[in-house]
This record gives structure tokens, C-alpha cells and sequence, in this order.
């Protein structure tokens, strides 16, 4: 088991706290200069809890930025004001401990920014939302290798499905996107309250059943 060190956000959803959703949007295009001087402010913030995490032994750390996705933002925009402010806490906190693992919550669509993504430096991308049009299986062959991905899993079918489908939905995503890199099975944003326990126990039983690939045991 791993704690995770919440860094919270450094780029758009840290301009919300401050701009409301709408505000912050239009800032975009309409005050530039602001949204820019907010977010370093952000990178600031997330880089001292991030340091913060380490000195207490975490070695997990988490970004969020759930609105900057290409559902809601263009990737023009998206490079220009997220990117060099998520590599900036990115380059920060791995050069204050080069064993740290950092992973983004970004649900939506990323898939035009995923390459943007794994040069940030991130070393995982979650919490690939199908929602947003695109399946692990898809985003592993962008990313190969480069980093490790998270998620798959329709957040609604938690809610909404049996646990036939919880099982298949986690199956495509493992057999999708757990050859290469790295993969943590989960869902495509947040586990619903409101989850059916049943089908909590699919996606368990779907790691145990078809997320565990053979091993070399040495010899003694």
C-alpha cells in the first residue's frame, strides 16, 4: 500500500478556488497576464506541500487539474498556460527527490495532449476518462512505455452497470494498457459514493483474475 501526497492544483482548477469556474475560463483569452501570474503562484503552493509530502516519507505525489482537459479547453490553450507550469512543479519536485512519483488527475479528454503530458515529466497519467472519448488501450499506444497510466474504468458504470461489465471494462483496460509502462487499474474519475458494493468487489476480483502476469523467481 502507498500513501499518496496531495499537491492539489498548480494550474486551472487553482485559478478556480480563486475566479470561479466561468471567470477563470474567459481569463484565458481575456486576461492572460493574470492567469499566468496565478498559476505561478500555484506552482509555488503545489511545490512546498509537494517538499512538504517528501520530508514526511511519501513518495507518491498527486496534481490535480480535472478542468483543464480537452472537454472543456483547447490544446492551444492548454499548452500555453498549463504546460510550462506543470513541468515547472514537475522539475521541482523530482530534482528535490529524484525517487518521487508524481501523477496527474486529468479526467476528460486528453488525448491531444498526451505527449504534452509525458514531457512535463509526470511519471503516471489518470485517470484516462472514457468519457472523454478514448480508451486505455488508445492512450497506452501513444504513450508506450514513457510513463505509467491509471484508470479506464467508466466512473457511471459503478452506478449505473452490473458487475459483468465492471469486470469487462477493467479487463479491456488491463489487457489494453498493462503490457507497457506500468498500469493501476481504477475508475475513469472518482469512485462514486454511491458505488454498488458488488461491483467494487468486480473491479477487485478483475485486478486478481487478470492483472497478475507471470513472474521468474530466482533459484535459491
Amino acid at each position: 500500500m502507498a500513501l499518496i501526497g496531495d499537491c492539489i492544483s498548480a494550474t486551472l482548477c487553482w485559478c478556480l478556488y480563486f475566479r470561479g469556474y466561468e471567470r477563470a475560463l474567459l481569463d484565458l483569452v481575456e486576461q492572460p497576464e493574470l492567469v499566468h501570474a496565478l498559476m505561478e503562484k500555484g506552482v509555488e503552493y503545489a511545490t512546498e506541500r509537494g517538499k512538504f509530502n517528501v520530508d514526511l516519507g511519501i513518495k507518491v505525489l498527486r496534481l490535480n487539474d480535472s478542468v483543464g482537459n480537452m472537454s472543456v479547453i483547447s490544446p492551444r490553450h492548454w499548452r500555453e498556460f498549463i504546460y510550462p507550469h506543470m513541468k515547472e512543479v514537475c522539475t521541482e519536485l523530482h530534482r528535490y527527490d529524484p525517487e518521487v512519483l508524481i501523477y496527474c488527475h486529468i479526467c476528460g479528454n486528453v488525448m491531444p495532449i498526451l505527449e504534452d503530458l509525458v514531457s512535463t515529466g509526470l511519471d503516471c497519467i489518470g485517470p484516462l476518462d472514457p468519457l472523454g472519448r478514448f480508451s486505455a488501450r488508445q492512450a497506452r499506444g501513444i504513450v508506450g512505455d514513457r510513463a505509467a497510466l491509471m484508470g479506464g474504468v467508466n466512473t457511471v458504470s459503478f452506478l449505473a452497470e452490473d458487475p459483468g461489465v465492471v469486470e469487462a471494462e477493467a479487463r479491456a483496460c488491463i489487457e489494453g494498457a498493462g503490457e507497457h509502462g506500468g498500469y493501476v487499474l481504477g475508475s475513469g474519475c472518482m469512485v462514486p459514493p454511491a458505488s454498488r458494493k458488488d461491483n467494487l468487489c468486480a473491479l477487485s476480483d478483475a485486478a486478481v483474475k487478470h492483472g497478475t502476469y507471470a513472474t521468474s523467481v530466482p533459484s535459491l
